[in-house]
Parts: C-alpha cells; structure tokens; sequence
C-alpha cells in the first residue's frame, strides 16, 4: 500500500525524479551500507587491525546483488541491517568472514552510509540550482528593459523592469545555494566512535580508523560523536526548507504572472499538463502548483525533524527512526521542485506587450511617488505627499490630468514651473536601476556591498 503522494506509483511522478529515486532505492541504500563496511574494512587493514588483503576481499563482495537483495526481503521482520551483513558475511570465505564489520555499531554505518546519500542527493540539487541560476540570469539581462509594474500588497505600486524580477529571484537563489554549501560541512559526517562515543571498541586505532573512514568515503570527521546530537541534519532540513520556499517564491510569481487577467506569461498548451478535461481553452500553471505543494510539503517535513525530542543521553535510535522518513522526503520534494521550475523556465514566453499594458493600466498613478520626489523640493514632502494623494482621488473619479490638476492652483503651479510633468508621467522614465542591476546580475558580478554603478 502507498501512503502518498510520494509513494505512490500513480502521484510520484510528479514530485521524484529518476535520479532522487534512485539514490533512495532499496539497492542503493543498501549498497550505502556496504559501501561503508567496505572502506572500514580498508582503512583497517591499512592499520593492521584485520589480516592483509581483508579489505580488498571485503570490498570485492561488498556488493548489493540480486541474492544479497533477495536475502534482506525475505528475512522476515528481523533487523534489515543485520540482514544485509548476514548476506556480505555468507559471499565470503571462512577467514575473511569474522572481519567484516569489525568494531562497528549499527547506528555507526547507518548515518555515515546516509551521509553519502545525503551527499548524492544534495550534487543532484546543486546541479539543478546551477542551470536553474544561469537560466534566470541570461533572462535578467534579456529583460533588463523590459517594463513591468511591481506589485506590493497585491496593488500596483511603482514601475519596474522584468529583468529586475529574475534578478531578485537570482539573488535568492544564490543565498539558498551558499546556505546548502555551508551546511555540508556540519551534515556530511562519518560517525565512527563506537556504542556511546568513547571508540573503546577500536582501541588506540579509534581516532584513525574514523578519519581514515572519513577520506576514504569523502566525508567530514567530526571526533565527537553525534549520535544523539542531531543538529547538523536538522540544520540540513530548516536549510532544504528554505530553499524550497525559494523556489515556491518563483512558481507563486509565476503562477500569478499567468492568470488571464495578467496574461504577463503562458506556458505552451499541453493537454496531458496543463490541459482541462472539460475546457478545452485552459492552460493551467500545474507545474507552479507542484512545485508550491513540494514545497509545502518539504517544510512540513522539515518542521517534523525540527520538533524531534532532543536525543536521550549518549544516543537515541528514536531519531534515527523520524529522520530515516523525513530527510529522503524533503530531498525528493526540493529536488523535485527544482527540476519541475527548470523545465518550466525553458518552455514559458513572456508577453512584454502585457507587461507593458499593465504597467500603464493605471496611468500617472503608477509614477506618483517619482513626482511626489520630484515636486518635495518646491513644496517640501509633506506637501508634494498630501498633493499627489489629492490628484489621485481626482484621477480616479474624473479621469483628471496631473497638468489639469496643477493648473487649477495657480498657487501650486507657479512652484512647479519649469518642470515636465508629462516626462514625468512616463512610467519608462521612473525604473531606477532596474535595468543596471538586471545587468549586474546578467554577468555574474557581485550585488553584494556597496555601490552599484561604477
């Protein structure tokens, strides 16, 4: 029986991707585990813990086949780890056999065999972050003109340019992808340090068996143990989470752009995507709402993890249980949303003309503030503030011109002589440094610091 929207075979697809999925299948979890079995073994024998030549035996039959599968199934209820080094220890001889697992704890070789995981599942999603950063800054600079109004509050607020908007989305992709940077340090460790952290099993070898394991696998030693000190994957899930409300940013603006009274962008027709079964007109924005729903449902998962009871004394197989669910879920929907927003990107227009015609839907009202900064140094802000919102209520009710407006106080115009108020009335002429940022972030250099022109 599948429990959700991820499990099942039916929904699945719409949220995990090949690749995630096969990072998380049975076999490759299990391959996880033999693939630390394997380099423990090495970095033993490299020591002389274990007899010579051990290792290579150990890592020649470390492998998740057919039988070593079929094994694990058909164990009943038993513990599937136990099963699985049942099936290495059975593909080897008499004496090479006692060697496998030698010094290890269960929960050791799960959590550095889910860090490799965990590592595969992240390359995957920096990957699509990458090409996802790269499409949105070659848009950034196609549309570093293109005129659009900004929206605050759901109104209509100040012009801007569409360039401007991929380069905000830009900016947030970055921080996301340097926050996930950051967190490989503390969530990419081995644990190897024994049953309560004291390495006791290992001897004096205890250390260098953890930071040999550590090189071998390509992960991060961290000599304390972390057992029942859970910070780095959670920080891994608050940090996934963010990146997936990252992405739903993009796929609610996205959403938004598309609606027909905006009509700011349209993904092609495509009857088994976007496609009604009972309007044959529709284009719905499904993949937005994918994305959007991973999201909200990597967060959850997040927040599942985040609300995990700290762990008890040296160790707590409770967590384990919670994060063995979770952290592979919040990864398949980050992923999976990301990949979803990148084939969007390649197949949706946007209409400049609509963006046009809807940056100028409200007329001069648009630019009010631009005069309000323009007229304050002859009547001061106050007064240049209190008139703008007077000739707008007059705008809105009788269709009054801001050069009618003024010229029916003499006493008003005589302050404002000598400015163009129809210049001034041109949403075009009131984007700022839209398009110098859209620009910026066009060729890749920095946004951080100051200034912006140079």
């Amino acid at each position: 029986m599948a429990f959700g929207a991820f499990d099942n075979q039916i929904t699945r697809r719409g949220y995990v991707t090949a690749q995630m999925d096969e990072i998380w299948s049975e076999r490759s979890t299990v391959q996880s585990w033999y693939d630390v079995e394997a380099a423990l073994a090495r970095v033993q024998t490299a020591i002389g813990m274990i007899p010579e030549g051990t290792g290579a035996r150990i890592t020649e039959q470390a492998q998740a086949t057919d039988a070593a599968m079929e094994q694990i199934f058909g164990g009943g209820t038993g513990n599937p780890f136990a099963l699985g080094l049942d099936a290495l220890r059975s593909a080897l001889d008499d004496d090479r056999r006692p060697w496998v697992h030698y010094g290890a704890t269960t929960q050791d070789i799960l959590d550095t065999a889910r860090g490799l995981q965990i590592r595969d599942s992240l390359d995957l999603i920096d990957d699509c972050t990458d090409k996802l950063l790269a499409r949105i800054r070659d848009l950034a600079g196609v549309h570093a003109k293109t005129l659009m109004v900004a929206r605050t509050n759901g109104q209509h607020a100040v012009p801007t340019t569409l360039g401007m908007r991929f380069a905000r989305w830009a900016a947030d992709l970055e921080r996301s992808r340097d926050r996930l940077t950051e967190t490989r340090q503390r969530c990419l460790l081995v644990q190897f340090s024994g049953a309560a952290g004291t390495y006791a099993s290992m001897g004096e070898h205890g250390t260098t068996v953890a930071m040999g394991v550590a090189k071998e696998l390509g992960l991060v030693c961290e000599l304390i143990a972390w057992h029942a000190s859970r910070d780095g994957l959670t920080e891994l899930a608050c940090n996934l989470a963010i990146h997936a409300q990252t992405l739903a940013k993009i796929a609610e603006d996205l959403y938004d752009m598309q609606r027909t009274d905006f009509q700011e962008a349209a993904e092609a027709l495509d009857p088994h995507l976007s496609g009604s079964s009972t309007m044959p007109q529709k284009r719905n924005p499904f993949s937005t709402m994918k994305i959007t729903a991973a999201a909200r449902m990597a967060a959850g998962a997040a927040a599942t993890v985040l609300t995990n009871p700290p762990g008890d004394f040296e160790r707590d197989h409770r967590q384990l249980e919670v994060e063995r669910d979770a952290i592979p879920r919040i990864l398949a929907a980050v992923d999976g949303a990301g990949q979803k927003l990148l084939e969007l990107l390649d197949v949706l227009e946007f209409n400049a003309g609509q963006l046009d015609v809807n940056a100028r839907r409200e007329g001069v009202l648009l630019v009010s503030e631009g005069i309000m900064m323009e007229l304050a140094s002859r009547l001061g802000h106050e007064g240049a503030h209190d008139l703008l919102q007077e000739f707008s209520a007059a705008y809105r009710a009788a269709g009054t011109s801001l050069r009618e407006f003024v010229d029916a106080r003499p006493e008003i115009a005589e302050k404002l002589d000598g400015i163009d108020l129809d210049e001034l009335s041109d949403p075009s002429s009131y984007t700022g440094l839209s398009a110098e940022l859209s620009r910026r972030v066009a060729a890749g250099q920095p946004h951080t610091g100051t200034g912006v022109t140079e």
